[in-house]
């Protein structure tokens, strides 16, 4: 079978390397994260489609295959439970309620 291939910035690369590449999160259609309308995120759909930039309330999540927050924005609180973020240190006030931490 042959790899998707997504093109952005000049460059073409697989679909894996490129979610990899660029520190994405995969979308689980069945647990979407929950992150306030205003989110700016960078966005790959089904169909190999990058979007550089929009908001959350832009985009149906569960037609992305991964995203990432774009960094510097004061109003996002960044979580690696529900994908916000890489930093497994981070964990938002939501997840932190709902969450069963071993820790």
């Amino acid at each position: 079978m042959k790899a998707a291939m997504v093109r952005h910035d000049g460059m073409t690369m697989p679909l894996d390397t490129f979610i990899d590449a660029y520190r994405m999160v995969r979308v689980d259609r069945f647990a979407l994260p929950a992150m306030s309308g205003d989110t700016r995120l960078m966005t790959i759909d089904r169909c190999g489609a990058v979007v550089p930039d929009c908001r959350v309330n832009q985009v149906d999540l569960r037609n992305l295959i991964a995203f990432r927050p774009i960094e510097g924005q004061q109003e996002h609180e960044p979580c690696f439970a529900c994908g916000t973020s890489t930093c497994d240190g981070d964990v938002c006030e939501s997840c932190n309620d709902h969450g069963d931490w071993d820790w």
